[in-house]
């Protein structure tokens, strides 16, 4: 016995809404490639870190106290007064004078410390 075929006919306005379905789907799928290629890759690289030498130009004890946050473990928070030194570097990477920090989190975290600009370096 042979297979009987079943042909389907869609109307022009089912038709026109399929092709507009698939071509949003489409449309999806490419922005989410350009999105990825164009945004998300630099991004990501940028976030990634340099390997730089950096020299000691130099270090400074202001008579001011600094008022810092701190972390000695998870239970452990709190703000404290201390003398601070200050060091600053010459960064091989980008040819600049910089104020060194412990982590990223302490730059975040008492930013009253970049006030002070060397003068006479």
């Amino acid at each position: 016995m042979a297979k009987i075929r079943v042909s389907y006919e869609y109307s022009e306005a089912e038709d026109k809404s399929i092709r507009l379905g698939l071509f949003l789907i489409a449309c999806g799928i490419l922005s989410l490639f350009i999105l990825g290629f164009c945004w998300l890759s630099p991004t990501l690289q940028s976030l990634q870190s340099k390997p730089a030498n950096c020299t000691v130009v130099s270090v400074l004890r202001p008579e001011e106290m600094f008022e810092c946050v701190f972390t000695c473990g998870t239970d452990c928070k709190g703000t404290s007064l201390y003398p601070c030194l200050q060091i600053f570097v010459n960064n091989s990477e980008s040819n600049s004078v910089a104020l060194l920090h412990f982590d990223e989190q302490q730059l975040v975290l008492n930013p009253k410390s970049e006030r002070h600009v060397i003068t006479n370096i």
